[in-house]
């Protein structure tokens, strides 16, 4: 298969290692400032990995292309009906790790017992390298998200970090004045990402139309 990047920084290449690694090949490398044309490229999808005011106009300048699209950048949902109303072929997900779709998962089960007791509050922490652009992180949203519509009806308290050499750890605490109950997930590598990546373009080939995320994927092939 060839694949296309758009953004080829920490994310993007972990990505085309994984993709050659496979047998894929890169047709085009897109960075900051770069001129570019999906039309020209010969490729069969694309992944775009940039920032938060890009995504959306660089995706839909692939769709237009008739190329389906991977998104590994976050910070951009507010922008998601464009991307649902553009007839394309496109997944995108907050975090591409297999581990954070089972913490979710065990979110819900894990809210609904512990809502039952009001002696406990909910948090989130997270932290990250100091170059990621959004704050708190996409994968934090969406866990407060999950705890909300499983019955915390109340604001959810994210405390976000930098630090250089972090490459992602995400918590879900819940505190009582006896005992506190954490789940952890904490990415040793960002292969791990770049693999749960490499698995969405996979998926996404076989698509015809449609918005998909990763629970769409894991629903499918578990």
């Amino acid at each position: 298969m060839k694949l296309a990047i758009i953004g080829y920084g920490k994310m993007g290449q972990a990505v085309a290692k994984v993709a050659l690694d496979n047998g894929w090949s890169i047709v085009a490398k897109v960075k900051k400032g770069d001129d570019w044309n999906p039309n020209h490229w010969g490729a069969d999808i694309v992944f775009e990995s940039t920032s938060p005011g890009s995504a959306v106009d660089n995706s839909l300048r692939c769709i237009k292309a008739g190329l389906p699209v991977v998104i590994g950048t976050t910070g951009w949902h507010s922008r998601l009906s464009e991307l649902e109303h553009s007839g394309g072929v496109v997944f995108y997900a907050t975090n591409f790790s297999i581990g954070i779709h089972l913490m979710n998962n065990i979110s819900k089960y894990m809210t609904r017992v512990m809502t039952q007791f009001s002696e406990y509050n909910v948090s989130i922490k997270e932290e990250h390298h100091s170059q990621k652009l959004d704050s708190p992180s996409g994968t934090a949203l969406t866990l407060s998200e999950v705890v909300k519509t499983e019955g915390v009806k109340k604001e959810i308290k994210i405390s976000a970090s930098r630090k250089d050499d972090v490459v992602g750890v995400h918590e879900l605490c819940w505190v009582s004045e006896v005992d506190e109950l954490v789940l952890r997930h904490q990415a040793i590598s960002r292969r791990g990402f770049a693999l749960g990546a490499f698995q969405a373009l996979n998926w996404l080939l076989e698509k015809n139309s449609g918005v998909f995320t990763m629970n769409d994927m894991i629903t499918e092939i578990r």
